[in-house]
């Protein structure tokens, strides 16, 4: 690609900006809020949270492993009633995607935990998305209703 010299600085900027945008912070078995859906962000469009509740129930710890394209949150565990959380910002094109894979015993299932154009937009976007991690699927808090009732099943396997 040639760019012309006067629009160079331009270039690196956007490249810049882009790329500190879509680097995660993480926060190690943060509490879980009183409120879920109170956020610190100023601004719609700056940082988004996302917050991994372990309610399996019957004690049951909860391994997982976080990761975008270019994030590895690394291996974790959850005790029952626990919570986890980081923070990342929306790639430029929104085109923001976070995976996980959460394993207990005898089970294992993976799922998208922020998908950019489910969870940016629409009637259930959220800036800080909290989830409660069940046997049957991911279910999110509902700023509407106040409870836990965005619920959705696990990715398909590829196996």
């Amino acid at each position: 690609m040639n760019i012309p010299k006067q629009y160079l600085p331009i270039f690196i900027l956007i490249i810049f900006i882009t790329t500190k945008l879509s680097q995660a912070d993480q926060n190690n078995n943060s509490p879980v809020p009183n409120d879920p859906s109170s956020t610190n962000s100023l601004f719609p469009g700056g940082k988004i949270t996302v917050e991994i509740i372990n309610d399996l129930g019957n004690q049951l710890t909860l391994l997982y492993h976080c990761k975008s394209k270019d994030d590895d949150l690394g291996n974790r565990t959850l005790q029952s009633g626990e919570s986890w959380s980081f923070r990342f910002g929306r790639q430029f094109f929104g085109r923001t995607l976070y995976f996980c894979n959460f394993d207990w015993p005898n089970e294992s299932h993976s799922f998208d935990i922020y998908k950019d154009h489910r969870d940016s937009s629409g009637d259930n976007w959220c800036e800080k998305c909290v989830w409660k991690i069940r046997k049957t699927g991911p279910c999110r808090f509902n700023d509407g209703t106040k409870q836990f009732d965005i619920c959705y099943p696990w990715n398909k396997s590829l196996y």
